[in-house]
């Protein structure tokens, strides 16, 4: 099972290597809350504290060993090679963005059955036919698949990686993933999230109207 604060953990490092590139070299838990706009400085401080890291009180944390420490909690301090299964849209933005925002994250192959996309090039790295998959996953040592395929194909391409030795999958497909440990998989449903937004407007629109 994830653990619920990875995310938060993440949010934090980000903010502060965001800290780091202004020049500072503390921050307060109120500061940092600021910086990463939807977490409250308690629970900010709740989750530090569970890390071993303690604030000084006026200054706050230093923020250099705080960015190692939890770039080593996250496993940012690795090399991860990333193998996608899936490079239409969806597959090309995630590769694109990925190794914009994370210097860690590498794409070492690149998967899709399509003709037309089959043997083009990202970064130097070829778009192999999808029946390579296997063979190739282990030729290039990936710890991370990618799945960007419709929901009919999501499952069998997870149970490939699964057999070719990756043990961590993001689902982007609209559909859960059957895997046993000790195969992690994340699900990411952009069509669900949107969702989540349209009912939020949907029953502020309705508040609105009952208040009229």
């Amino acid at each position: 099972m994830i653990d619920p604060a990875i995310p938060r953990l993440y949010a934090y490092h980000r903010a502060l290597r965001e800290a780091q590139a202004a020049g500072k070299s503390t921050i307060t838990s109120e500061g940092l809350a600021a910086l990463v706009g939807s977490i409250s400085s308690t629970q900010i401080r709740k989750d530090l504290s569970a890390l071993g890291a303690q604030g000084r009180r006026g200054r706050g944390y230093a923020i250099n060993p705080l960015v190692e420490q939890l770039a080593w909690v996250l496993g940012l301090e690795h090399d991860w090679r990333i193998a996608i299964v899936g490079f239409g849209y969806l597959g090309h933005a995630f590769a694109t963005f990925i190794t914009a925002r994370e210097a860690r994250f590498r794409i070492a192959a690149i998967f899709d059955r399509s003709p037309a996309v089959i043997g083009q090039r990202w970064e130097g790295i070829p778009v192999r036919d999808v029946a390579d998959l296997e063979a190739a996953v282990r030729e290039a040592d990936c710890n991370i698949g990618v799945i960007a395929v419709p929901a009919a194909a999501a499952q069998s391409s997870a149970q490939r990686l699964a057999a070719a030795g990756v043990r961590a999958i993001l689902n982007f497909a609209p559909t859960a993933l059957r895997l046993r440990e000790p195969v992690a998989v994340r699900n990411i449903d952009l069509a669900g999230e949107m969702s989540i937004l349209t009912s939020w407007l949907t029953a502020a629109e309705s508040s609105r109207e009952a208040r009229a």
